[in-house]
C-alpha cells in the first residue's frame, strides 16, 4: 500500500514497519535493537560501530566501501541512542530506488542482504573481534567523550541528568564510561553481540521504493537462526513528581554560563496525556511565541537561548539556557515565574491556537524527505501503540485551554544545574544524545 505507514508484528519480539511512496529517488532500510538501559552500556553502544566497519564477507572497510559503491553508492551508518530507559542500536541503509538500477535489479534487496551480513556475519575469530577493529572503536569513543566535555550545553545537560537521575537507569550515558571503554576486550564485545541478537525487541524500518516481503523475509531467516532468542524488554521508570530540589554547580573557564532546570510532569507512564503536554512545552518554551522566548529572552535579556525540551518517553521536561554568569538566579527566578503564570491561567485561546498551527506544520513536514518518515517510525521503536504524524495533529487540535493550564500544574522542579563560567574561553558544539 503506498504513502501509508505499515506495522507488521512479524512475531513476537519482532516488527516491521514501513511506508512505500516513490515519491523520493532514495529509501532508508534501517535495523533498530531495542534492550534495556543497564550496567556497562559500552558493551553494547560500541557495536553498531564495530559492525559497520567490515564483516565475514568485506573483512576491511576498503572492501565494504567497494560493494557499497557497486550497490550505487548505498551508505551504511550506526547509532545508538536512548528511548527511556531502554538502549536502541541501529543500523542503517540509504540507497536508491529500485526503479533507478539498471537491468531491473532489486537494489533494496541486495542492500538488505549485505546489512543482514554486517549484523549477523561480523569480522570475528575464535569467539572474539579483531583486536585492531575494537581498539580503533575505543580510540573513537574516547575522543567523542572529551569532545562532549567541550560542549558546554551538552555537557550541562548531561551533568543535570545524572544529578536528576541519579537512583534511575536514565542517568547512563549511551557513549559508555572512560574506564569502562578503556577495559572492554575483544572477546566481551563478542559475548555482548551474541546476547543482543537473543535478547533485542527488533523493528525492521523501510521506508521509500523498497521491497518489503522479501526484505523481510530475509530478515526472519537470519532471526530464525539465533538460537535461545528470549526478548527482554525494557520498562522505564516514570516519576509523576519532584521532592526536594536537587542542585549542582561546576565552575569552568568559559565565558557563558549554562543553566539547566529539570522538571518532572506529573506522569506516572511514558507517554501519558502526550498531546496536551507537547502544547504545553511548546507553549511554555518552544517556539518565538513562547513564554520563554519572549518573556525571558527577549523582553528582559536574560538569557541568550532560552528553551524547553520535552522528554516524554522519561516524564520529563528540561529547560536549557545561556546566561551571564550574574544573571542566572534572575532567570532562573523569572523561568519558575513564568511557569506560575502559566499555572495560574496564563494562556489565551490566541496563544494555544498558534501553537496548535506552528505544531501542525512541524509534525506534518514529516512526509516531506526519507529521512524524517524514518526518524517518524524510530521515535516509536519502543512503543507498544503506533500513532502516525495526522493522528499526533488530530489529538494536539483537541487539546483545549484548560488542559494546557491543568499541565503546567502538574509541573515541578526537580534539578538545578548551573554550569558557571568564569572565564573567556568559547563554547564548543557537539551534537550529543543525553
Amino acid at each position: 500500500m503506498d504513502n501509508t505507514f505499515v506495522i507488521n508484528s512479524v512475531e513476537p519480539g519482532f516488527r516491521v514497519c514501513s511506508y512505500h511512496t516513490d515519491r523520493f529517488k532514495t529509501g532508508i532500510l534501517s535495523v533498530n535493537l531495542a534492550v534495556p538501559l543497564a550496567g556497562n552500556v559500552a558493551e553494547k553502544s560500541l557495536l553498531p560501530s564495530l559492525l559497520c566497519a567490515s564483516c565475514k564477507e568485506y573483512p576491511d572497510l576498503l572492501s565494504l566501501n567497494r560493494k557499497l559503491a557497486e550497490l550505487y553508492g548505498a551508505e551504511l551508518s550506526p547509532s545508538a541512542s536512548k528511548h527511556g530507559e531502554n538502549l536502541v542500536l541501529r543500523l542503517t541503509m540509504t540507497m536508491i530506488g529500485d526503479r533507478f538500477a539498471l537491468d531491473g535489479e532489486s537494489i533494496s534487496v541486495e542492500c538488505a542482504r549485505l546489512l543482514c551480513k554486517a549484523l549477523f556475519e561480523p569480522n570475528v575469530e575464535n569467539g572474539a573481534f579483531l583486536l585492531s577493529e575494537v581498539e580503533r572503536e575505543k580510540r573513537i569513543r574516547l575522543d567523542r567523550i572529551e569532545a562532549l566535555k567541550s560542549s558546554k550545553r551538552a555537557y550541562a545537560q548531561k551533568k543535570m541528568l545524572e544529578l536528576m537521575c541519579a537512583d534511575e537507569a536514565y542517568s547512563l550515558s549511551i557513549l559508555g564510561e572512560e574506564d569502562d571503554i578503556r577495559a572492554l576486550t575483544p572477546e566481551q564485545l563478542y559475548a555482548s553481540w551474541e546476547d543482543l541478537l537473543k535478547t533485542a525487541f527488533v523493528q525492521l524500518q523501510v521506508v521509500g521504493d523498497l521491497e518489503v516481503e522479501p526484505i523481510t523475509a530475509l530478515f526472519r531467516e537470519y532471526f530464525d537462526k539465533v538460537e535461545d532468542r528470549n526478548v527482554v524488554r525494557g520498562k522505564t521508570v516514570v516519576i509523576p513528581s519532584a521532592g526536594t530540589v536537587k542542585r549542582g554547580i561546576e565552575e569552568q573557564d568559559v565565558a557563558q554560563s549554562k543553566l539547566v532546570m529539570g522538571f518532572r510532569c506529573g506522569m506516572h507512564e511514558p507517554f501519558e496525556n502526550y498531546a496536551a503536554m507537547r502544547t504545553f512545552t511548546d507553549l511554555f518554551g518552544g517556539g518565538t511565541y513562547s513564554r520563554l522566548f519572549m518573556n525571558v529572552r527577549e523582553k528582559q535579556s536574560l538569557c541568550y537561548y532560552c528553551a524547553a525540551r520535552l522528554t516524554a518517553a522519561k516524564g520529563i521536561m528540561t529547560v536549557q539556557s545561556g546566561v551571564e554568569t550574574e544573571n542566572a538566579e534572575k532567570a532562573e527566578t523569572e523561568i519558575l515565574k513564568q511557569l506560575d503564570e502559566m499555572k495560574a491561567g496564563g494562556v489565551t485561546a490566541e496563544d494555544l491556537e498558534k501553537s496548535q498551527r506552528s505544531m501542525e506544520d512541524f509534525f506534518l513536514s514529516v512526509f516531506d524527505t526519507p529521512e524524517e518518515l524514518d526518524g517518524w517510525l524510530f521515535s516509536q521503536v519502543t512503543d507498544d501503540e503506533f500513532q502516525t504524524p495526522e493522528d499526533l495533529v488530530a489529538d494536539m487540535k483537541q487539546v483545549t485551554v484548560e488542559q494546557v493550564i491543568e499541565m503546567a500544574n502538574n509541573i515541578s522542579l526537580d534539578t538545578v544545574f548551573l554550569l558557571k563560567g568564569t572565564g573567556t574561553a568559547d563554547d564548543g558544539e557537539v551534537e550529543y544524545d543525553a
